[in-house]
Parts: C-alpha cells; structure tokens; sequence
C-alpha cells in the first residue's frame, strides 16, 4: 500500500469519528491540495459546511455533525462548553438549539449561524477531548451548565452525570474553587451543596414547611417504628394513625444509594406490618409541592 493510500484511509476514519466533517487543514494534512479540495465540492462529494470545513456527501447531517463543523471552523483552540457541551457527555438529554463555544479571549472571530461564541480561557486541566472534539471536562461542563440552566434543570445535569459515575462530589468541588470567580459560581455553589446531601435535607425541610402550611397534622419528622422480624425502622415523616410514612429523597443519585444500603428489606417489612409508603422528592417539593400535597391527602383519607 502506498503512503497516499495510507493518509487516505485515515482521513476516512478521521471523518467518520467526526461525523462526515472534515476540515481543510485536515484534509491537507492527508495530503490533498486546494484544487483536489475544490474538485470535491464542485463535484458535490462535499459541500461546505463552514469557514474552511465541509460535509462529506454519503454522511447525514446530524446535529453532532453540526457541532463539529462549528468548532472546526473556530480553530483548534476551540471549545465546546455549557449545555452543548453537557448534551456531548450525555449528561443533558435535550439538543441545544445553539451550540456554545469559548474560544481564547483576544479572538475575535466572525458569528457563526447558530453558534453562541464565547471568549475565555480554559484550563488545560478543565479541557478534554470526547468523540474528536475540544470539550470541557466533566465537572465543569456540570457547573457551566447549571449556570445557564438554572437551578432545577441545572441540579438534573448533575444528578445524571453522578449517576453515571462521570463526577464525583469532590470533583465538582474542585472544579468550583477553581471557577469561583465566574459568573455562575452562587449557583455552583448550590449545585455542589445539593449533590453532598444537601438535596435531601432541603426536601425534608420543604416537606415540614409544606404540611404545616398546608394544616396537614398528626404527623412526627424522624419517627423509630418497631417492625417484627426486621428490627427498628426510622421513618422521615410518619402518620402513626393512618399507618402512611413519607420518605423523602434528594436526588436520583441519593436516592439509588440508600436503596442499595437496604431500603429492599425494610420496605417490604413495613408493608407486612401494615405500613403505606409514600415517596416524594427534591425536585417534586421543589417544582410540583402542590401535586404532592394532593396525593398525600387522598392516601390519607383512603386510610383513615
């Protein structure tokens, strides 16, 4: 095989880890010229798809597709980030409408169709490569995210990306310290509290707050039941009469945790002994409290 057979072989790999995109810098690094570039297009075996980036023809055009022509025709210090970047890493499960890019802060490059382009610097540390493409690195696309989510949606960023082990508690953590001067940092600052358990201790708050303000009584917070043939139960909020505990969970990722450490055995010896459990959340008491709270009274009244 002869080295232009070579170069051209992993110029097709090259593409299709790309998602049928390719730019003219590459394809000149495979060893084609201006001409052979333009022969390709004139022939419509590619067509352009940004400044100096073009789209193979027998490849669709995809959104990813879309993502990497954007960052190619940017430059190689180009860098996905916020919620395209969080989509990329699978943390975010809508498809951004416009795709973010930082590029380094003295650039000043022409708008893009589609393409929100920012100029800041990227840490080596806080910048990877996923699937061929520049990305920020996992904890901070959570914390990029969260800012230009918000705190509700921002929290399902995180609580998806601890779930799948991508970050860790301390991760997030680290990647705030180092970003807490940037516009954002109140809301990571929240995001990292949630996810070290503060999500469920907020809900539990909420939860008291909303049955006294709601006059639910009859109720205790934290409440030791005795259960036979299983030992002592300890019930978040529990309705003695009625037999109904509330059990209150933070995230996902906490909520996955405490099932593991045994929730299996101890609902099933609650319901022997006659016990209703309700489960409610962070993001329900947060965003619904009103659909619980219905839901509560209707078992209650079944159980009275």
């Amino acid at each position: 095989m002869s080295s232009n057979d070579g170069q051209g072989i992993e110029l097709r790999r090259l593409i299709r880890r790309q998602h049928g995109i390719v730019s003219l810098e590459q394809a000149k690094a495979a060893g084609y010229s201006r001409q052979m570039v333009a022969y390709k297009v004139a022939t419509k075996a590619w067509f352009p798809a940004g400044p100096r980036v073009y789209q193979v023809g027998e490849h669709r055009k995809t959104p990813h597709s879309r993502t990497v022509a954007a960052l190619l025709s940017l430059g190689p210090d180009a860098t996905l980030v916020g919620t395209s970047a969080a989509w990329w890493w699978g943390f975010h499960a809508t498809t951004p409408t416009r795709t973010q890019i930082a590029v380094a802060p003295h650039r000043r490059p022409r708008p893009r169709d589609g393409v929100d382009i920012v100029r800041r610097v990227i840490a080596p540390c806080d910048r990877t490569r996923v699937s061929g493409i520049a990305v920020t690195g996992r904890a901070l696309t959570v914390l990029d995210a969260a800012a230009h989510l918000g705190l509700t949606d921002g929290a399902r960023v995180a609580d998806t990306a601890l779930q799948k082990g991508s970050v860790t508690v301390e991760s997030l953590r680290d990647a705030h310290t180092r970003a807490a001067c940037r516009r954002g940092a109140v809301i990571g600052a929240e995001i990292v509290a949630l996810a070290a358990g503060g999500a469920r201790s907020w809900a539990e708050r909420e939860l008291h707050a909303r049955l006294r303000s709601g006059g639910l009584t009859g109720w205790a917070a934290n409440t030791a039941i005795a259960l036979p043939g299983y030992g002592r139960a300890v019930g978040d909020v529990v309705f003695d009469s009625e037999k109904v505990i509330v059990e209150v969970d933070g995230w996902a990722y906490h909520r996955d945790l405490r099932a593991f450490l045994g929730d299996g055995p101890r609902q099933s010896a609650l319901a022997a002994a006659g016990w209703l459990v309700l489960r409610t959340h962070w993001y329900e008491l947060r965003e619904h409290p009103d659909v619980f709270l219905a839901r509560l009274r209707a078992t209650l009244r079944t159980r009275s």
